[in-house]
């Protein structure tokens, strides 16, 4: 703490020496006077030797003077000890004060300002302000009207201002030079009484923080109003897409209990469900997609993969809906080194499928649309770098559009996007599943001119061996379903009665018979009370009561017979993400299948794990 020097009370003390030392010279002056003045007297009224008279008056003189200088030494010692004295107490005093302060300073992170009430002075400051403004405490002891610090400025405008008997508080951004940055500040003052002298306390704390935080949740307020907001506009757009597809199918239905003596009438209604609940599947993923990556949830798999194998698939799955509006719909693949790569080739399907499905839904009929892949660009290490294009001369999109098109639950509205179903979530998962794959997207388009997506990856190249068992694995694809299930006998773990006469109609259908058990417990206990070889396989739903399949397939596992380790144990359930395949993975199961049930994945797993 820096203090200014207080020297009223030795000037004091010092003033009441003098005055003693005044009064003793002018007490002994008057005293000699009046003694020589008397020998004068005298010597004149009885006429005495002259010398004799002389000498009298020197003695008289000479102990006058000695007596005068002999006070004022002692005053003057009196004097220099005073001085002394109080110079060694005020340094003991400050020192201890000074301790005071400082170890105050050092531990709280207020910065204190002492102002005397009557004439404004400031008399003491904390060092710590330094801490706060960048600047000494000394500097606040004489006002530094041109600094071209801010912060100090206004600090010192404020201390040295006289603050009224009231308390008052100031609150302000300003820029402090020593530091280069804006901060919030705010100062304090509060007037008191100390020793019987007015003061007044002014107080100095750096808030940045706090306004830091406090816009923080503005922000997270304004964000999630937003979010809201956005979330509110999304379902009441998407109203129409959900109900569409709905509608479809409880429609065809109902035309299917009408013309169910017609067979090919039935076969096309059944045909248009299939195709209405494909779309309204596809919402509900989107969905679920979304809501997994805004809860961090959305994890990559690793796994060896054809390049040229995903493209076909993209391709196959595409062709039919642009032929179907007569666009042109062009596929190349360039530049490629490594086709047999490690990755999620799961999510890059659902990217291009993604970026493609919005290409063809926005292209009018008659279009063109454009898919290439370049792997012949810069490359990270050893990594294949792939260039991915969409190009189509569709409707294209506004510029205020391409700013939110990442966006969740975004769509841009005109006349003609409010006849095309989505969810608005599309583009937003695309971006996501790209940043956490380490790539970038970006986005070119003009109104009726069309839109160009670029998006760029990086993929590992697979090992000579494990890129030949991917090429193996892309070959055996294709299983005829009568092959793959027939004379087989499999329990069924599902506590759902519709969807366990599905799976049991789809077995029959192919040649194979099945136990159903309502629950995981029932599961385990029908798998322990059959002979070992019994069943072939075991299809397991995750959610069940009693007993859930993670937990049913370890109790499967630690049975103490020889089929338990070895019966393929396949989930089958609605948990569809790739974290879901992990946990059924984890808990000793040997695949894993989605619902709803898609008849050809079904077979090829079964295939896979019954041909080993």
């Amino acid at each position: 703490m820096r203090q200014r020097f207080d020297s009223r009370a030795i000037f004091a003390a010092v003033a009441a020496v003098v005055v003693v030392l005044a009064v003793v010279v002018i007490a002994t002056g008057l005293y000699y006077f009046n003694t020589i003045t008397g020998l004068v007297v005298q010597a004149d009224s009885i006429m005495p030797n002259d010398q004799a008279e002389g000498a009298a008056i020197v003695g008289v003189t000479a102990r006058m003077v000695i007596i005068v200088v002999g006070a004022t030494l002692l005053a003057v010692g009196a004097i220099a000890a005073l001085l002394v004295y109080r110079s060694r107490r005020e340094l003991q005093g400050e020192r201890y004060v000074q301790s005071i302060y400082q170890a105050i300073g050092e531990n709280i992170d207020t910065a204190i300002f002492i102002v005397d009430g009557a004439d404004r002075v400031v008399e003491a400051v904390f060092e710590n302000v330094q801490d706060i403004l960048g600047v000494p405490a000394t500097k606040f002891f004489v006002m530094d009207g041109l600094s071209s610090n801010e912060a100090y400025a206004k600090v010192a405008a404020i201390v040295h201002s006289g603050a009224s008997d009231e308390r008052r508080e100031w609150e302000f951004q300003c820029f402090n030079a020593a530091f280069g940055r804006d901060m919030w500040l705010r100062v304090t003052s509060c007037p008191v009484m100390l020793g019987g002298d007015e003061k007044i306390i002014y107080s100095l704390t750096d808030v940045t923080g706090e306004h830091d935080i406090r816009q923080r949740l503005l922000d997270s307020v304004a964000a999630a109003e937003e979010a809201n907001h956005a979330k509110s506009n999304f379902l009441a757009s998407m109203s129409h897409d959900i109900r569409t597809p709905m509608n479809a199918i409880l429609g065809f239905s109902t035309l299917i209990d009408r013309d169910a003596d017609n067979p090919q009438a039935v076969r096309e209604y059944n045909r248009k469900i299939a195709t209405s609940g494909q779309h309204l599947l596809g919402l509900i993923n989107d969905v679920l997609d979304m809501s997994k990556i805004e809860s961090g949830k959305t994890t990559l798999a690793s796994a060896q993969f054809n390049l040229g194998e995903t493209v076909a698939s993209v391709d196959a799955m595409m062709r039919p809906q642009t032929n179907a509006k007569h666009q042109t719909f062009t596929v190349e693949m360039a530049g490629v080194t490594h086709e047999a790569l490690m990755g999620d080739e799961g999510r890059l399907r659902q990217i291009l499928m993604n970026v493609l499905s919005n290409a063809m839904k926005y292209t009018p009929d008659g279009g063109s649309i454009l898919f290439r892949i370049d792997g012949s660009l810069k490359r990270r290490g050893s990594l294949q770098h792939l260039r991915i294009i969409v190009r189509d001369t569709g409707i294209g999109m506004s510029q205020e559009y391409l700013d939110t098109i990442f966006d969740s639950f975004s769509r841009e509205e005109s006349s003609l996007t409010n006849k095309i179903q989505g969810t608005g979530l599309g583009m937003a998962i695309t971006k996501n599943l790209v940043d956490l794959m380490g790539g970038t997207i970006t986005v070119e388009s003009e109104l009726g001119a069309g839109s160009t997506f670029i998006i760029d990856l990086d993929f590992p190249p697979a090992e000579e061996e494990a890129a030949a068992r991917a090429v193996d694995a892309a070959a055996s694809r294709a299983v005829d379903a009568d092959a793959a299930l027939g004379g087989k006998h499999f329990l069924v773990a599902e506590d759902n009665d519709l969807n366990a006469e599905i799976i049991a109609a789809i077995l029959d259908i192919h040649g194979a018979s099945c136990e159903v058990a309502e629950n995981g417990r029932a599961a385990v206990e029908k798998f322990a009370a059959s002979e070992p070889g019994a069943f072939d396989v075991i299809f397991m739903d995750v959610q069940m009561p009693v007993m859930n399949g993670h937990e049913a397939a370890r109790a499967i596992r630690a049975l103490d017979r020889p089929d338990a380790q070895t019966i393929p144990i396949i989930a089958m359930t609605a948990n569809a993400f790739a974290e879901d395949e992990r946990e059924a993975l984890a808990a000793g199961m040997n695949a894993h299948v989605a619902k709803p049930i898609d008849l050809a994945v079904l077979a090829r797993t079964v295939a896979s794990l019954t041909s080993r």
